[in-house]
């Protein structure tokens, strides 16, 4: 038996093991699960040891740092070494007061990390080049000629929701105090009304983005009953 042959047979039963899942929760699709978390694992520590350790570890094992630049060398190592090192003491669920605190250290900075890198990411990434291109986008309908390929109108269209939508996302994430008199009243209009309209973009854009969702998922269907139906016509 070749090894493409085993590879398929593998596949096609973990497939069946995932669908038995169908008739309920069972010990089949409990240890395809199983599986599927250690190859996952597996493969991340395979990752990891042969694109992060061995790249930066390997000059210093092999002498190639030269004399006056090895300690500053290993100080940049250190401390993630360390951190890498109080990770042990989270091994056991239950433990001291002392290890917690040691094992806490490490995770306290990977996730002060991601939080600082994904609020990084949303404003840099997201919000402000989608404010820069609003601002950018002409309204005048007179800049919107037509061509071989687009509908004049239809562009303008376009950008106008463009704007709608954003201004009323950002109005409906707007949280203030109810100011007082007759300014404050059409304020509260006002803002209501743009986020009202920002209501509408973000039950769309969720719509859109759980329609997607299921696409893939009935896509990644498909494709496992091709492959099952083409495993058992061989």
């Amino acid at each position: 038996m070749s090894a493409d042959m085993l590879g398929a047979i593998i596949a096609a039963l973990l497939t069946l093991m995932v669908f038995s899942y169908i008739l309920g929760d069972n010990v089949l699709f409990k240890l395809a699960a199983h599986i599927f978390v250690g190859v996952a694992v597996g493969y991340a520590i395979i990752v990891v040891f042969y694109q992060v350790f061995i790249p930066r570890f390997a000059p210093l094992v092999k002498g190639e740092i030269a004399p006056d630049q090895l300690w500053t060398y290993i100080a940049t190592l250190l401390p993630a070494v360390i951190l890498c090192c109080l990770l042990i003491f989270k091994i056991r669920p239950a433990q001291g007061g002392v290890a917690n605190v040691l094992g806490s250290i490490t995770l306290a900075f990977l996730l002060g990390t991601g939080v600082a890198l994904a609020v990084g990411g949303a404003l840099l990434g997201t919000l402000l080049p989608q404010v820069t291109a609003t601002a950018g986008i002409s309204l005048n309908p007179s800049h919107y000629p037509d061509t071989e390929t687009e509908v004049g109108q239809v562009a303008w269209l376009n950008n106008f929701i463009i704007v709608l939508g954003t201004l009323g996302t950002l109005f409906y994430f707007t949280f203030a105090v109810r100011a007082r008199g007759f300014l404050g009243g059409f304020r509260e209009g006002w803002v209501r009304f743009w986020a009202g309209m920002g209501r509408l973009m973000v039950i769309f854009t969720l719509g859109a983005l759980f329609a997607n969702t299921v696409n893939a998922r009935v896509a990644l269907l498909i494709s496992r009953l091709e492959f099952l139906l083409s495993f058992f016509e061989k």
